[in-house]
């Protein structure tokens, strides 16, 4: 299947796996769009002094975003030349001397990575028509500043972790992911691929341009930049991302381990759009592609089971997936519906609490599901999720008590409430988190967290790992807990 560019190209996810990156230039050159003078201050991606021996005026970089129904250009990089600086924009200018920035100069290797299928299939253009450029007037061309891989399938991003993996220089790596938190998590188990004994290398620093659905990571390190905008406009999140692109500075990116019983196995999407969402899960698994046994997956973001996990399994689809952020409210739907309870025996570890020693939770809806106690229950949960982050959309806050980078594990988790107080719960998170204050929902820092799952149905033995999908056998478990080793640094 091809993916076409705004310029009219086609990247054929059927080629070679790294493809030239002519194959992303435009037929005219690939230069950046010269418009009007615009200095609207959330629009900004950086500026620049116009000659490096004199003073004379500067260049102005901004990003105009449009719709995918706008045609075949939904961004254009708009550059501007001017002798004065409107004041307000005087904190994008950069030095020429500091270009380009120390993450991605020498000695630092970059590799750009566009993932051609993630979200709406928009990071070959943003490639093409904004990044490009922008590496290119901070000293960076293809081929001799930076390399670059362009997605052919699901597997790309992990065989290009396990190369780097071997590269003893791997932690001098800046690796560009034009992708969703897919992408982050490909990474993170292409780097933990080879055997436990192996050396491991100093991680490299991933830097985050957020073109997939839901973008949770990258919304939960800049969310304190949304609101921090005075009477401005707030940019938008890929504005962010460029900015950090260019001004960021590296940060260790927490981590999870969650471990599975053996029997496990990691699935991908179903394909045809009219098995996703079916009361007959043997229909449902008919667009199974392919099931490889796990062990383990690492995350950075969410580890679920119950309505978030089949949420995010049967809203992966092509027909879904067309519609955005919104596919998932449109599987919600679906899902509520059924209004399925989820049988499941869960234990917390807490902080201070020896290896291995698990209070269980009961779902009851009003207690907050909290009960203490040793062994295992089965009970039956709408939800149980563990983050490391804030929010799993711009405006969809889980974890209203996540800070970017903060390394805590927390779990949110409530009982059998029924469809429609489940959606009422869901629609408060959208108001800053409000539904952890709510009575049936329970919410509180953890160091770990086991869920055995009893169902039946493989449609209800589904676990979700940032977006990877892991079914487990009947009877089988998930236990989920923060990772000590530093595996990945991300520009903030």
């Amino acid at each position: 299947m091809a993916v076409q560019s705004s310029a009219g190209n086609a990247i054929d996810n059927d080629e070679a796996q790294r493809v030239s990156p002519d194959c992303l230039a435009s037929q005219n050159g690939g230069g950046p769009e010269i418009t009007a003078p615009n200095f609207d201050h959330e629009r900004v991606v950086f500026v620049q002094q116009a000659s490096e021996k004199t003073s004379d005026g500067y260049v102005i970089y901004s990003l105009s975003e449009g719709s995918v129904s706008d045609g075949d250009k939904p961004f254009s990089l708009e550059v501007v030349q001017q002798q004065q600086l409107p004041e307000d924009l005087t904190e994008f200018v950069v030095d020429r001397l500091n270009l380009p920035p120390p993450h991605l100069r020498l000695p630092r290797n970059v590799h750009v990575v566009v993932s051609t299928r993630s979200g709406l299939r928009l990071a070959p253009d943003v490639y093409h028509i904004v990044l490009r450029p922008l590496l290119a007037a901070v000293g960076l061309q293809p081929g001799e500043g930076y390399g670059v891989t362009v997605t052919k399938n699901a597997n790309t991003i992990r065989d290009f972790a396990r190369e780097l993996r071997t590269d003893a220089n791997a932690g001098n790596a800046t690796v560009i992911l034009l992708s969703g938190d897919g992408g982050v998590v490909d990474m993170l188990n292409g780097l933990d691929h080879l055997a436990p004994a192996s050396p491991a290398p100093s991680p490299p620093t991933i830097a985050l341009l957020p073109l997939g659905t839901a973008n949770a990571l990258l919304h939960s390190l800049h969310k304190p930049h949304y609101s921090d905008t005075n009477t401005q406009p707030p940019p938008s999140p890929l504005v962010l991302a460029l900015r950090t692109l260019l001004n960021g500075t590296p940060a260790r990116l927490p981590t999870f381990r969650a471990s599975f019983s053996p029997g496990a196995k990691l699935i991908s999407a179903p394909l045809d759009p009219e098995h996703v969402v079916v009361v007959d899960a043997a229909k449902l698994d008919h667009g199974i592609q392919k099931e490889t046994p796990v062990t383990h997956v690492l995350g950075a973001i969410v580890a679920s089971y119950g309505f978030h996990a089949s949420l995010v399994w049967e809203s992966d689809t092509p027909a879904y997936r067309a519609h955005g952020d919104k596919r998932f409210g449109m599987a919600a739907a679906e899902l509520l519906k059924v209004s399925h309870a989820y049988d499941a025996a869960v234990g917390v570890r807490r902080k201070g609490v020896g290896e291995g020693v698990f209070t269980r939770l009961r779902p009851a809806a009003r207690d907050h599901g909290r009960e203490e106690g040793e062994g295992e229950e089965w009970g039956r949960f709408n939800y149980v999720l563990m983050t490391l982050v804030s929010n799993l959309e711009k405006t969809f806050t889980i974890s209203p008590a996540g800070r970017p980078l903060d390394g805590r594990l927390r779990l949110v988790h409530f009982g059998d409430v029924g469809g429609g107080k489940t959606m009422e719960i869901m629609m408060a998170a959208y108001r800053e988190g409000a539904h952890v204050g709510m009575p049936e929902v329970g919410y509180e820092e953890v160091e770990e967290v086991r869920v055995t799952i009893a169902e039946e149905d493989p449609r209800w033995r589904k676990v979700c790992i940032d977006g990877s999908i892991v079914e487990v056998e009947q009877g089988g478990w998930m236990r989920v807990g923060r990772e000590g080793t530093e595996r990945l640094r991300v520009l903030i």
